[in-house]
């Protein structure tokens, strides 16, 4: 008796933006298949049993009715079921069948579109296949063109039937046979074959297609995957992130779940089997170290990620600050500025040389000298005498004929002022203007 494995499935295929037909396809074990005319679709299984067949192939079925053609991939899958349901052969044998019909399918689609000169440009040559057979407690993935198949374990997150399978592969094989040789494509077709392994309890799988990895890339698919949830959760986040990101093709998803094995009586003994496991293991470390994997590093990455967001958070409040500083000195130098201009005024002595020649209004009052007084004496003081500043280019003729009309009493006014030498006087120098009648009394 075989190992029974219990699993939960889920898969999400939905059509990609600006694609007029979704033709992404998807094969769960027999129960639920999807042609490429089906636009949206959900479907989910849980199921105990020993044989598992997931698949999952993107532009895999082509149909002409004129050319009486009818190409599908999940009509060669369901007969591929249906025979190894019967037979009881090795899971070598059932994989090596199952990498023939994948490769004779992709051929004669291929040939088909170049018969109808089909431009290399054209999505239809997009064909992709992921495949996942499961068979008495152990897995085998194969990919074909675009498809893509991780698995995680552990929270350890890797790629199965990558393109280093195949190098691996090729090496191994020239040098057990002591030559090297060329492994020709048109033989031996698209389709990459992983290494068997055995199955582990919370094993989780993803079978993508193209246009889901190229909407999120490998690192975020890593953290769904990753988060410890049932198969139609993880799916339905991996198509929801993907929609909204930009994606040229379809996205589809089936992620398959291994909760439970339970081994069977007559299973064969661990002790026969440890050497297979050993060189298995073994050849999982060896695959582990590839350079080419550039998932490794994503933890440390996702520190010097916030550790970059935590110094530009810095950076970004430090330069504010700056800013306002340097704001609040200008603002406070200007006021200062302001302060010093209001409070220090600066007083000329020509403001009051020039409020003082205010004769016309003294010589209109002329009318009110007390001829008829009899005290001359009192009328005649010092508010009727005018003192003037001299200015620049000012003499004492100028100043005469300005305040009495003519310069006949420049001999008098300087007489009255003390002046021997009418040119002698200077600037800022004050005279003393008194009225007329003063200096013709002279």
């Amino acid at each position: 008796m075989s190992s029974v494995i219990k699993v939960n499935a889920c898969v999400y295929s939905r059509i990609g933006f600006g694609r007029e037909k979704n033709t992404c396809s998807f094969y769960m074990n027999g129960k639920f298949t999807s042609e490429h005319h089906i636009e949206n679709v959900q479907a989910s299984m849980e199921n105990r049993g020993a044989d598992y067949l997931f698949a999952l192939a993107d532009n895999m079925e082509c149909e002409n009715p004129d050319q009486n053609l009818n190409i599908s991939i999940l009509k060669e899958i369901s007969r591929f079921h249906e025979k190894i349901s019967v037979n009881g052969e090795e899971l070598n044998s059932h994989v090596k069948e199952l990498e023939s019909r994948v490769n004779d399918t992709e051929r004669l689609i291929s040939s088909f579109l170049e018969m109808n000169n089909v431009p290399i440009t054209d999505t239809r040559w997009n064909l992709g296949f992921s495949g996942l057979l499961f068979s008495d407690g152990q897995f085998v993935a194969l990919t074909g063109g675009n498809g893509h198949v991780f698995m995680i374990r552990d929270g350890m997150f890797k790629p199965l039937a990558h393109e280093t399978d195949r190098a691996r592969k090729a090496l191994d094989s020239s040098f057990e046979d002591d030559k090297l040789e060329l492994i020709s494509d048109e033989t031996k077709g698209s389709v990459i074959v992983s290494d068997i392994y055995d199955l582990c309890e919370g094993d989780t799988f993803a079978l993508l297609s193209d246009g889901i990895v190229e909407a999120l890339g490998e690192e975020k698919i890593e953290d769904l995957l990753a988060s410890r949830s049932d198969s139609t959760y993880i799916a339905h986040r991996i198509v929801d992130e993907a929609m909204k990101r930009k994606s040229n093709g379809d996205l589809a998803v089936m992620v398959v779940q291994v909760e439970k094995i339970y081994e069977g009586h007559q299973t064969i003994s661990r002790p026969t089997r440890q050497p297979e496991t050993k060189s298995v293991k073994n050849r999982v470390e060896k695959l582990n170290k590839v350079p080419p994997v550039t998932y490794k590093y994503s933890k440390s990455k996702r520190r010097s990620g916030r550790y970059q967001n935590a110094i530009f958070v810095s950076l970004v409040v430090l330069t504010v600050v700056v800013l306002f500083a340097i704001l609040y000195l200008i603002i406070a130098s200007i006021q200062d500025a302001a302060k010093d201009s209001l409070t220090t005024p600066s007083p000329s002595p020509t403001v009051t040389a020039t409020a003082t020649p205010t004769p016309p209004p003294e010589e209109t009052e002329e009318p009110v000298e007390p001829v008829d007084n009899p005290e001359p004496v009192d009328s005649t003081p010092e508010p009727q005498i005018i003192e003037h500043i001299v200015k620049s280019g000012e003499s004492i003729s100028s100043i005469t004929r300005k305040y009495y009309g003519d310069t006949s009493l420049v001999n008098a006014l300087c007489d009255y002022n003390n002046i021997s030498n009418p040119n002698s006087i200077k600037i800022d120098q004050v005279i003393k203007i008194p009225p007329k009648e003063v200096l013709q009394g002279n």
